[in-house]
């Protein structure tokens, strides 16, 4: 199937550039849709007709080439975009990249071969990312789906036992109290997995908002969250207020925190579970450190904690779902950022988390 091309440019020299060397090449329909500025390249794009790949210049009248690009990928988030500069602009080809170009070519490198080649790059990476977003809608879907048909005939499991206990006469509930309480445990494990599963598709499939975010504000949602872990376990969280605003999503910020927090206060077997969170400038990076005085994590897990369901404990000894930690981890990646962490084993552990500097 001929692809349809969008050719963007201010120039009609640079213009006829691209045109006579998409003629010299099969694949292509004619005639070739053309863009002098931003204003008609989004015409184009919302006209609802097919278009396959824009050819787009950085340098157009009355607004950047960056900028044209975030307005096309806000209508067509999956179209095809090669970002066309001039001599020395690589750094601009990086920030299309960065905002959701697939390929970039320089104009004095425009050739039958090149322009082949950076096309075809585009369309079949933007169709891999289609590709992507679909399984990840699929996801959500699935997700939705387990939420809604497991947990509704759990919570009648969970009602019945509740109601067997109030009905039930006082000799015969105390001869069945075990029995009653390991169905009511073991319907509240799976329902907490189901969330976590809920949260963890959540992390692949959503597409939050990033803005300015204050880590220290963050922090405090999380402690209030856990506030009543914090009072059971009469447990300390330590922060001077000096965490950095970083770029990201508030959202899965304090998620990641609440996370951390949380489980080193649950892992934790000590009269005082204290946690204390530190920023460090790391070259150009920030990082913070989160520490407690928990129970620790042997050297041979270290890396395996980040998988999904990976859990070192019975769930008689400490309750969890295994999969913490690994959205911990896919919040990172989401924010370009890494996590790792650093233990004594019966000491205490340290969770590092690098930010970018941007």
């Amino acid at each position: 199937m001929k692809k349809h091309i969008l050719v963007v440019d201010d120039n009609p020299d640079d213009r006829e550039v691209i045109t006579r060397n998409l003629n010299a090449m099969d694949g292509f329909a004619l005639p070739f849709l053309e863009a002098v500025d931003g204003k008609s390249c989004i015409a184009h794009i919302a006209s609802g007709q097919q278009i396959d790949c824009v050819t787009l210049d950085y340098s157009l009248p009355g607004a950047d080439g960056l900028a044209v690009l975030r307005e096309i990928l806000e209508i067509e988030p999956m179209i095809a975009v090669v970002m066309v500069t001039g001599n020395g602009d690589e750094h601009i080809a990086v920030e299309a990249m960065k905002i959701g170009a697939q390929e970039y070519l320089p104009k004095e490198k425009i050739n039958p071969d090149s322009l082949q080649r950076a096309i075809t790059n585009a369309t079949e990476r933007a169709s891999m990312r289609k590709k992507i977003q679909e399984q990840q809608d699929e996801l959500t879907i699935f997700a939705n789906v387990l939420v809604h048909d497991l947990r509704a005939p759990l919570q009648s499991v969970t009602n019945a036992i509740e109601m067997l206990k109030e009905d039930l006469p006082p000799k015969v509930a105390i001869e069945h109290h075990r029995v009653l309480s390991f169905i009511a445990q073991g319907a509240d494990r799976m329902d907490r997995l189901i969330m976590s599963l809920k949260s963890y598709t959540e992390q692949s499939s959503a597409h939050p908002v990033f803005e300015a975010v204050d880590l220290n504000v963050q922090l405090d949602a999380a402690r209030l969250n856990l506030s009543s872990d914090l009072r059971a376990a009469g447990a300390q969280i330590f922060s001077d207020g000096s965490l950095p605003v970083i770029h990201g999503s508030p959202p899965q910020m304090m998620q990641i925190l609440q996370n951390i927090v949380g489980n080193g206060i649950k892992y934790n077997r000590s009269d005082l579970p204290r946690v204390r969170i530190t920023s460090v400038t790391a070259g150009s990076s920030r990082q913070i450190r989160i520490e407690d005085n928990g129970i620790g994590i042997e050297e041979k897990y270290l890396k395996r904690i980040f998988e999904p369901f990976r859990r070192l404990h019975r769930d008689e000894e400490f309750n969890g779902t295994g999969l913490g930690l690994a959205t911990c981890k896919k919040i990172m990646d989401r924010h370009g950022g890494k996590i790792w962490c650093q233990s004594k084993f019966n000491e205490g552990t340290t969770f590092i988390l690098e930010f970018p500097s941007k």
